[in-house]
């Protein structure tokens, strides 16, 4: 087994909101990986645990309803913040689903909701061979 972390994905299939959402939460030191649409998602799951994943439903591939229904059978499943900007029904199962924040979003109010679901998280024992989190890998140029 790897290290104790509370990794953080990224679940969205807008580029500019991925992007937006990594770099502000790396930026702030989390682990975080990220993940263009459901089918990703899913293989992401199986290969790393994470505390917490930010997710958009509506997406190509698979959707979000779908990832929900994925981890909702996962021994060790991570809360969920629910990204959308469509009228889902409410009823989420809160055993996943910690809350939902519509788009366009306030970047400092997710900041927050991402933070203080992080404060009540336990750190998960990370899976062997799961690889570095995306954040904390060397990016071309940087120097690192």
């Amino acid at each position: 087994m790897g290290k104790d972390e509370k990794r953080i994905l990224i679940v969205d299939d807008d580029a500019a909101i991925r992007t937006l959402l990594f770099t502000m939460l790396r930026r702030r030191g989390l682990p975080v990986d990220t993940a263009k649409h459901g089918a990703e998602a899913i293989d992401r799951l199986g290969q790393c645990r994470y505390a917490l994943v930010l997710l958009d439903l509506m997406m190509p591939v698979a959707s979000g309803w779908e990832v929900l229904a994925h981890i909702k059978v996962m021994s060790v499943r991570p809360a969920v913040i629910l990204l959308t900007a469509g009228n889902e029904p409410r009823g989420f199962d809160p055993d996943i689903v910690a809350g939902t924040i519509r788009k366009p979003f306030d970047v400092e109010l997710l900041y927050d909701t991402v933070t203080a679901c992080m404060s009540v998280l336990e750190s998960v024992q990370q899976v062997a061979g799961c690889p570095v989190a995306e954040s904390e890998q060397r990016t071309p140029g940087s120097g690192n």
